[in-house]
Formats: C-alpha cells, sequence, structure tokens
C-alpha cells in the first residue's frame, strides 16, 4: 500500500505517486488559506519585479514594523525569517535546552531539532478522553525543565490554551522558556484570546513565532518572524542565520499583507462560517467523531471500524480529494484523520464523499 503520509504541501510528489495532475487535486492536508495570495500582495510583486536585483535590508526595519503594527508587539522585540521552520530552529538552538516538554501530538519539526541539539524530551500528551484539550496542570514541568513548546492552536488536534492560561505558567516557572508556535491563530475567534503575543511585552521567558504560509496562503515565500521581550535569545537567533534568508519578495509581500485589512476580514468570515457549517454536517455522520477546533482545519476519529484513516485517504485520493491520514502523529492510531477548509463547494464535495463511504 503506497504511503498516505506525503505532506500536503507536497503535491508534485502526491502528483507522481498517484497519477494526478496537480492541478486537479483538491488539497485538504495542506491547511492553506482558501482564499489563496491577497491580491494586494500579487499587485505589489508585479508592479515590483525589479526589486530582485537588490539586496533585502539586513535589519527588516520596514518589515519589522509591519509587523509591529499588525500584531501590537514591539518592532525591536521582532525578528524576520526564512518561513516559521528557520525560527523554531533557531530559538531552540538560541535556548539550548537540557530538558524539555513538547505538547503532543504535534510538529515532527520541534522533536527533530531538540533530537540533534542532544536535548531529553517529554512528550506531554493531549487525551483523547479530554478530546485533547491541554491540561496545562498536567504538564510535567520540573525545577530543571527549561524549555515548554506549544502549538497554539495545536497542530493537528485544532485545540489551544489561552494567553492567561500561558501567563500562569510563565510567572510560576521563571526559568522555563516557552516557545509557542502560532502558525494558526489568526484563524482562531479573537475572543478566545489565544494568543501570546502581549505577553512577549510582559515576560522575557516566552517567545512566539508565527508563519504566512497558512493564512496569507504564500508557503513559497518562506516568510515568518519570531517575536520575544528577551533581546539577548533574539540576538543569538538573529547571530545563527545566514544574512538576508528573506528575500526581497517576501520582504515586499509582508509590507503590503499586513495591512490589508480586507482580505484579513474576508478569511476570518470564511474560516468561522464553513467552520461551524461543517463541523454540522460531520456531527451527523455517526461513524465520526470531529473535534472542535480554533483552528482551519479539523482532527476527526473513524469510531466505527469499518475503515482505517488510510484507506480512507486512498478510497479519497482517487476522487482527487487529498486528506491528512494523521497516524504518523504521536499518540494518534490508524483510526484519526485531518482535513482543512477549502472553498465552500470543495467542502460540499468532501462532506459528500464522506457521506458516501460513512451512511
Amino acid at each position: 500500500m503506497q504511503s498516505s503520509n506525503i505532506h500536503g504541501g507536497d503535491l508534485d510528489e502526491i502528483s507522481r505517486v498517484y497519477g494526478i495532475d496537480k492541478s486537479r487535486i483538491m488539497n485538504f492536508s495542506g491547511n492553506v488559506n482558501p482564499l489563496g495570495l491577497p491580491e494586494s500582495v500579487k499587485a505589489a510583486i508585479a508592479k515590483n519585479v525589479d526589486i530582485a536585483v537588490n539586496y533585502p535590508d539586513v535589519s527588516y526595519k520596514s518589515l519589522r514594523e509591519a509587523i509591529a503594527q499588525y500584531t501590537g508587539a514591539r518592532a525591536e522585540h521582532i525578528l524576520a525569517g526564512n518561513g516559521s521552520t528557520e525560527l523554531i530552529t533557531g530559538f531552540i538552538k538560541a535556548v539550548m535546552p537540557k530538558k524539555s516538554i513538547v505538547v503532543s501530538p504535534a510538529y515532527s519539526e520541534y522533536l527533530r531539532i531538540l533530537e540533534q541539539i542532544g536535548c531529553e524530551t517529554t512528550l506531554s500528551p493531549l487525551s483523547a478522553g479530554d478530546d485533547f484539550i491541554p491540561d496545562i496542570n498536567a504538564l510535567p514541568i520540573a525545577d530543571d525543565t527549561d524549555m515548554l513548546v506549544i502549538c497554539n492552536p495545536n497542530n493537528p488536534t485544532g485545540t489551544y490554551v489561552t494567553a492567561e492560561q500561558i501567563e500562569s505558567i510563565a510567572k510560576k516557572h521563571k526559568n522555563l522558556f516557552i516557545m509557542i508556535d502560532e502558525t494558526y491563530v489568526e484563524f482562531a475567534d479573537v475572543s478566545k484570546r489565544i494568543s501570546a503575543v502581549e505577553l512577549t511585552a510582559k515576560y522575557d521567558n516566552i517567545g512566539v513565532i508565527r508563519g504566512t504560509s497558512k493564512f496569507f496562503a504564500c508557503p513559497g515565500l518562506r516568510l515568518g518572524y519570531g517575536i520575544s521581550g528577551n533581546t539577548d535569545i533574539l540576538k543569538k537567533v538573529d547571530s545563527g542565520r545566514d544574512l538576508w534568508s528573506v528575500n526581497v519578495y517576501a520582504e515586499l509581500a509582508g509590507c503590503v499583507m499586513f495591512t490589508d485589512t480586507d482580505f484579513i476580514q474576508k478569511t476570518r468570515e470564511l474560516i468561522n462560517s464553513e467552520r461551524a457549517r461543517i463541523r454540522e454536517e460531520v456531527d451527523k455522520i455517526k461513524a465520526l467523531k470531529m473535534y472542535k477546533s480554533q483552528s482551519n482545519f479539523f482532527l476527526v476519529r473513524i469510531l466505527d471500524g469499518s475503515i482505517t484513516a488510510k484507506e480512507l485517504f486512498l478510497r479519497l485520493i482517487k476522487k482527487n480529494i487529498l486528506i491528512r491520514d494523521a497516524e504518523s502523529f504521536p499518540f494518534l492510531d490508524e483510526t484519526y484523520f485531518r482535513f482543512c477548509i477549502l472553498s465552500p463547494k470543495e467542502n460540499d464535495i468532501l462532506l459528500e464523499s464522506l457521506r458516501e463511504v460513512f451512511d
């Protein structure tokens, strides 16, 4: 049986393995904004295509100021990077923890880098019995634990902790550096107060990392940013990176996208509306359990044992529908799969296909 765990962003590989024209694939695995790249960014790049003859601003001053205005953070607390992955690596290597905790299941890159530096890492499991809702009081934080890694909202569960809960950890464990991956936070309901960005001005043991690949639909631009009030950590992260790791087009795109309030509002309205509608429809399928999400994707469990997630993947890929078999995530098994929100029309196609399989 062919692998169903190919990364959702690798449509070329999926096209080769399954013999499908990648332009026909409905990618419910990639978690990318269905509205696509903002028109404002397209226009800016087209108008300024000749900036490729220039080097980027080595300090990324304008870009950091745009991010500061967008997030409410201080520009001097912001570091731009070549996607969030570069900054995840940078923060971990800047802190150089000896003993860490990763709330899991989660993105595999955290553990890979921690293992690379020889850190003793404990995976703190989210429980299916608790609907994968994090319990901060259950985190096994010891006196010598020096890093906590949280994806918030979490991938692949979509569950979250609040900024208030993060603050309680930061206050209690002052020698613990909390690295929070907020890749998906912009899709969340702002009333939930999930983002910890505002805490970075108050606590020097918090670092927030975000990317633009998902919300602003530009994974190919490779633009991310990190925020921390700990300037020593920021300097270490910065000194460990290559010069000009953010190219001029990503730099320009960032200066434009963060001010595109129309795109931001349309995205939030679409995701909020479709998130509620999809949940209502999937809840009608008795063979499936969908977990509550504050992201643009859902984790779903097959309850009746009629089919595995891998088998479901293979059935759907024949219809050009790409979902994520979630078995490869820690603490999940062959009954779990994940899919993201696309356009209403594409969502309807997926929903109908799920009904055909399970009803």
